[in-house]
């Protein structure tokens, strides 16, 4: 049985010396730093990934300099680079923005039959319920066409995000199985997530992933947790000191997030 809460709780905390000493419960995001600090160019790695899995089994998020996408999964945190390779992460290696949780699902469901990214997301916005409060997404699936993306690391000065996804790598796979982790987000946190649907995959051979553009399924199996809090990690950088957060980069998000993407 879903539980349903009524408050999502937002903890704010200043990333200092390593670590951070707040308890992080079940059910709690563990938000490392902001998409729209992303956007304006940090990508200077912050919290260990020895440190996000002290409080998360399940995420995404960006590598150090924005070399490739992050996908935690199963405990293990993977890094699908700009050339599609994918390679496990040393705990010691440093994550500019992450989204994770210790995940705990709360709904199960199949998906059967042809299927494409645009269709998933309207059946489980009716399946979830409660569409105000974050849900964490486990999706394992049998995918005919999958489209995904993913971009290469960048080195001083940094070009904003937005200058990077016009020249991203695609991946186009045929035939593939994986699991996609990520996250459905209420509208309200704009600024600090991406609203609505932002998942990332990696395919069951471990050799291909990234963030998701579309896709068409022929089965999925959906894990789905609500989760009622909010941990964020805030960096202390001079870059993210630096950083101009307007109204403009609003606009920008949906196209780096590759909304609409069709096949």
């Amino acid at each position: 049985m879903v539980r349903y809460r009524t408050l999502l709780l937002v903890t704010f905390v200043a990333f200092a010396a390593g670590c951070t000493r707040t308890a992080i419960n079940r059910d709690t995001i563990y938000h490392v730093s902001s998409v729209r600090a992303l956007q304006e160019s940090v990508f200077d790695g912050e919290v260990t990934y020895g440190q996000l899995k002290r409080y998360a089994n399940l995420g995404l998020g960006a590598v150090d300099r924005v070399d490739g996408e992050l996908a935690l999964v199963d405990g293990t945190c993977y890094q699908i680079k700009a050339d599609g390779s994918v390679h496990v992460l040393k705990d010691s290696e440093k994550t500019p923005y992450a989204v994770a949780t210790r995940f705990e699902p709360d709904l199960a469901l199949q998906i059967e039959g042809e299927i494409e990214y645009e269709q998933v997301q309207k059946r489980l916005d009716q399946e979830l319920g409660n569409l105000n409060l974050p849900w964490a997404l486990r999706i394992e699936g049998d995918f005919s066409y999958m489209r995904a993306r993913s971009i290469p690391g960048q080195t001083r000065p940094y070009p904003r995000l937005i200058e990077l996804i016009k020249k991203q790598p695609i991946f186009e796979f045929q035939n593939v199985s994986g699991v996609m982790m990520g996250f459905r987000m209420p509208a309200y946190v704009d600024g600090l997530s991406a609203p609505g649907y932002h998942l990332h995959l990696v395919t069951s051979d471990l050799k291909g992933g990234g963030h998701v553009l579309a896709f068409r399924a022929r089965k999925l199996k959906v894990q789905a947790d609500l989760c009622s809090s909010v941990h964020v990690v805030l960096p202390r950088s001079d870059d993210f000191a630096r950083a101009k957060f307007d109204e403009e980069a609003k606009k920008e998000l949906q196209t780096i997030m590759g909304r609409g993407a069709k096949k």
